[in-house]
């Protein structure tokens, strides 16, 4: 926060004036507020903490360059996460790929996310969080049988066999390129996916967002979301 008197940043918070921050210069001593309350922001300020997040920033990278605390910020990410209710689509899909990949969770215990992705649409279909068991396939393939018209191409976890179609399935790692490619991104635009020791999820509900929001901007339905 630069000081108006000075225009150094070297300011720290000195309390509250009718419920807006206050804040100190070091170098000149004025006393002064900000314009905002702490926490808000208009709708473009809240769109833009949301692409900088979904292009691999976190919190609180964000918000030093947007001015807000990383509370904030992922607050704003949180809430845009509970208008995404669902990405599926009606469209008929030939070929799904399916494939899980692990992250953390609270004590940095493992969390496996399952994923359906369209090879030919190049879109992600539907995802489901929790163990690596049948059980939790089995919440995804349940979610994507509707429109999974075709061969659904997997690895050869063990799992796979108990749900899928036998003779729609294919189990072969050469036949999951296209989903593996997408786990990729996860990877790469998601910082709490990097490195177990420096950023991941503490609940997993937060994490589910995070993977749902990046698979609704790779189909292009971010839109939707105000």
């Amino acid at each position: 926060m630069d000081c108006p008197k000075c225009g150094k940043q070297a300011s720290c918070k000195d309390g509250q004036v009718n419920g807006r921050q206050r804040y100190l210069c070091k170098d000149c001593h004025p006393r002064y507020t900000v314009a905002q309350r702490s926490g808000t922001g208009d709708k473009a300020v809240k769109r833009q903490a949301l692409e900088l997040y979904l292009e691999g920033l976190g919190f609180r990278s964000i918000g030093r360059v947007l001015g807000f605390s990383n509370v904030t910020i992922l607050n704003w990410v949180r809430a845009f996460g509970e208008q995404l209710a669902a990405i599926k689509s009606d469209r008929p899909v030939q070929v799904v790929e399916l494939d899980e990949m692990h992250s953390y969770v609270g004590s940095k215990k493992y969390c496996w996310i399952w994923i359906a992705v369209d090879r030919h649409g190049k879109r992600f279909l539907d995802c489901v969080l929790g163990p690596r068991g049948t059980a939790t396939g089995e919440k995804l393939w349940q979610s994507i049988a509707d429109v999974a018209v075709g061969r659904v191409m997997t690895d050869h976890w063990q799992p796979y066999e108990a749900f899928v179609p036998k003779g729609r399935h294919t189990q072969s790692k050469a036949e999951t390129f296209t989903v593996e490619g997408h786990n990729s991104l996860f990877r790469h635009f998601l910082a709490r996916l990097r490195r177990k020791s420096k950023c991941y999820s503490k609940c997993q509900k937060m994490l589910e967002y995070s993977v749902r929001l990046l698979m609704a901007k790779w189909n292009n339905m971010l839109a939707i979301l105000n």
